[in-house]
């Protein structure tokens, strides 16, 4: 009787879950949505809270997912669905207000170059009272500009202006600028394709245990065995997946994961109760 309310009760769930997706889909985590990922190298000493508030503060509270970056965590990610060059610049100028990290951006002119007047043009274009600028020590032709983090555009503007002035070619390839920021923009990515790479081997290996357990409980009855086999592992992940959807968990790589723990743990309950089973009949 309580095996059959809770089949019943799983049913309800599924149909609800299906019902959600229908008119509403389901919720997917935002990096595997359209969405924008700006990469800023902070450097090590930073607090990941800070940002949070920083972008929440800029972009909208619960807009944004936050990660540490970098080799040794030394940058931080913050992926959002839009964002303007303006809340871009407002995120990087409170980062700037808040750790203040230091950087020399290195741009190769020739040995002839006034200092004074690519400080002008990188205090123009960085709009920053603490811009300095001096001969790189190590080699004359590049000139040295200490700032704070920057973002892309603003670096390409400063490669351009200084272009113009003496007359260069520099792209932002020859131009050293360890602290500026990178915005990538990605695009959907459908559930099918973060699936499939594990479906392959999901339908393999179920074939192999479904050929396992035919042989191996043979005596309790092939046909009973792979149906009772199949119906379990369907709607257990069946279950599983219309709560996702009812209490709109975003699907990630985590939520995949969890449906193969489900479905190794609904084998290995199989397989035990196949094997109870098994020795009462041996018993008899």
């Amino acid at each position: 009787m309580m095996k059959k309310k809770l089949i019943w009760l799983s049913v309800i769930f599924i149909l609800v879950g299906i019902i959600i997706v229908a008119v509403k889909g389901f919720n997917v985590n935002l990096k595997y949505t359209a969405h924008k990922s700006i990469n800023i190298p902070i450097g090590s000493d930073y607090n990941i809270e800070d940002i949070k508030a920083i972008s929440n503060e800029v972009f909208g509270k619960g807009k944004v997912q936050i990660e540490k970056a970098g080799l040794y965590n030394d940058a931080v990610c913050i992926n959002v669905k839009e964002a303007s060059k303006e809340q871009i610049e407002k995120v990087l100028e409170k980062i700037n207000e808040k750790y203040d990290a230091k950087q020399n951006i290195l741009i190769p002119i020739n040995e002839s170059y006034i200092t004074e007047e690519v400080e002008e043009i990188a205090k123009e274009v960085l709009n920053k009272e603490t811009v300095k600028v001096e001969k790189y020590a190590e080699d004359e032709i590049y000139a040295s500009i200490k700032s704070n983090i920057i973002s892309e555009e603003k670096l390409e503007e400063l490669i351009n202006k200084i272009n113009e002035k003496y007359n260069l070619q520099n792209e932002k390839s020859s131009v050293s600028a360890p602290k500026a920021i990178t915005t990538t923009t990605y695009g959907r990515v459908a559930l099918r394709d973060m699936a499939k790479q594990y479906v392959y081997y999901v339908m393999m290996a179920t074939v192999l245990i479904l050929a396992y357990f035919a042989i191996r409980f043979r005596k309790l009855g092939i046909a009973n065995v792979l149906a009772k086999s199949v119906m379990l592992i369907v709607l257990a992940e069946l279950l599983y997946t219309a709560i996702l959807a009812i209490i709109r968990y975003p699907i990630d790589k985590l939520a995949i994961m969890a449906a193969l723990a489900i479905y190794i743990a609904v084998v290995t309950y199989l397989n035990s109760t196949f094997l109870k089973a098994s020795a009462k009949d041996s018993a008899k």
